[in-house]
């Protein structure tokens, strides 16, 4: 049986290891530290709690799947307990980071003989079932030293693209891909904001439905789910930000992005009755939806 280590129990964390693990993988997380939340994940997705040390000695492959920002700190804690395997899994950073991180990563992996490779994750979640195309779940990208484990992966439910043999080729793809997806939806979230602090919501919509009704329709969808989710995409902008470098002004917009998300995270933290979550949901004709 293939055995697939997964780090990260988040929504597409539990949702990939719930899809290998339907296709007949078993899966592996560690649990330590993590919410309950996290924990109610996994159980639902048939995944096998176990230490970290019984992670990275049981697994054939491990795929980390957590927030941008703790991307590099998971890698280095996997290190020493990736040392004391005898036949170490290539690691498989799946997470929304610049090339020039993903690859700082990898140096660290290969300066102790370490495999590693470069992943990104484009779509939302695996759903349950998942034999439709709307079911797919996410493409995974990939590239470095991952020929193997793509045909692994695809054997065991994912969608799993080959690049190249170059580490930082698959986050290039990623950020090129969320920077114009996400940073549309801080944009079109931003402009929401300011009509309806100068008392213009009523006819910009107007304007949209008249004019641009598919923008219109997509933003209406797109910003009550980025509630929830702007925590995370507050670090993800600021990697985006830093793989623009160096067009400065390029640089300075998703900066702007990631604190716009920030604070929309910080709002939707306090609840529903809040001012900028209420002037979105005004905009977007779901007032009180969080889905």
């Amino acid at each position: 049986m293939t055995v697939i280590g997964v780090i990260g129990m988040g929504q597409m964390g539990a949702g990939i290891a719930g899809r290998l693990a339907a296709r007949g993988a078993m899966v592996l997380t560690n649990l330590d530290g993590r919410s309950a939340a996290s924990a109610a994940r996994a159980r639902a997705a048939g995944v096998q709690a176990v230490s970290a040390a019984a992670l990275a000695e049981r697994s054939g492959l491990i795929l980390s799947v957590v927030p941008p920002a703790r991307a590099r700190q998971v890698a280095e804690a996997c290190l020493p307990l990736l040392q004391a395997v005898a036949k170490p899994p290539l690691y498989l950073d799946c997470n929304a980071v610049a090339p020039a991180t993903v690859q700082a990563i990898a140096a660290s992996f290969a300066a102790l003989d370490q495999p590693f490779a470069d992943a990104s994750i484009i779509g939302g979640p695996p759903k349950s079932g998942g034999q439709g195309r709307e079911d797919a779940g996410p493409r995974l990208y990939l590239s470095g030293p991952v020929a193997e484990a793509a045909g692994i992966l695809r054997a065991v439910g994912l969608d799993a693209r080959l690049l190249s043999a170059a580490i930082g080729d698959a986050s290039a793809v990623k950020m090129s891909y969320a920077g114009i997806t996400k940073g549309f939806q801080a944009l079109g979230a931003a402009m929401a904001l300011g009509a309806a602090r100068n008392g213009a919501t009523d006819a910009l919509v107007a304007e949209l439905r008249h004019s641009q009704p598919m923008l219109y329709d997509w933003l209406c969808r797109q910003i009550p789910r980025l509630y929830p989710k702007a925590y995370r995409w507050d670090g993800e902008m600021r990697e985006i930000a830093a793989f623009l470098a160096p067009e400065a002004g390029s640089v300075r917009m998703l900066d702007g992005a990631a604190d716009l998300f920030a604070a929309i995270a910080a709002a939707h933290e306090e609840g529903p009755e809040t001012e900028m979550i209420a002037l979105l949901d005004r905009f977007s004709g779901n007032a009180g939806s969080q889905a």
